[in-house]
């Protein structure tokens, strides 16, 4: 039982450290709108990658293998967010922004509400399920949001 306030504890670590030693290393090599390239030429592919899975991956969102495909969809987020905020941030792309919030929010949640290890993280009441889709989904719908963001500015 320990090990579950541990095992959540440490998601929102490799959350945090990893966001921050990628998000340096994508500036420092040059990935910035700011020479006129899109987002979504980006960052589309990134979220595929992240987003693609077994449909079956997260039935058991307590499990470690869905834990671990939410934190890679948490990780790609976190580093759009930066490119989002260099590229104009929400004035720019209202609706990305928007999105990702969501996405923060509950991988948030599904920090809090300890759902990693939980083998009643499925049943009937739990908050956990809803957590695990709003990344999933949310994850997916950037995709989109990312090029209408970019449709209302004129690309």
């Amino acid at each position: 039982m320990r090990l579950r306030p541990i095992s959540a504890l440490t998601l929102t670590l490799l959350i945090a450290t990893t966001a921050c030693s990628s998000s340096s290393d994508e500036t420092q090599s040059g990935n910035s709108s700011s020479d006129g390239a899109k987002l979504s030429a980006e960052w589309t592919p990134k979220l595929e990658t992240a987003t693609k899975a077994e449909s079956t991956i997260c039935n058991q969102v307590g499990d470690q293998a869905c834990a671990e495909h939410l934190t890679d969809i948490a990780l790609v987020v976190t580093d759009l967010k930066d490119a989002v905020s260099e590229a104009g941030g929400a004035d720019a792309y209202p609706r990305t922004a928007k999105e990702i919030e969501k996405i923060d929010d509950a991988v948030d949640a599904y920090t809090d509400h300890e759902c990693l290890g939980d083998e009643n993280a499925g049943i009937k009441g739990s908050p956990c399920p809803a957590d695990a889709y709003a990344i999933m989904a949310g994850g997916s719908v950037l995709k989109l949001t990312l090029e209408l963001d970019e449709l209302k500015n004129g690309g």
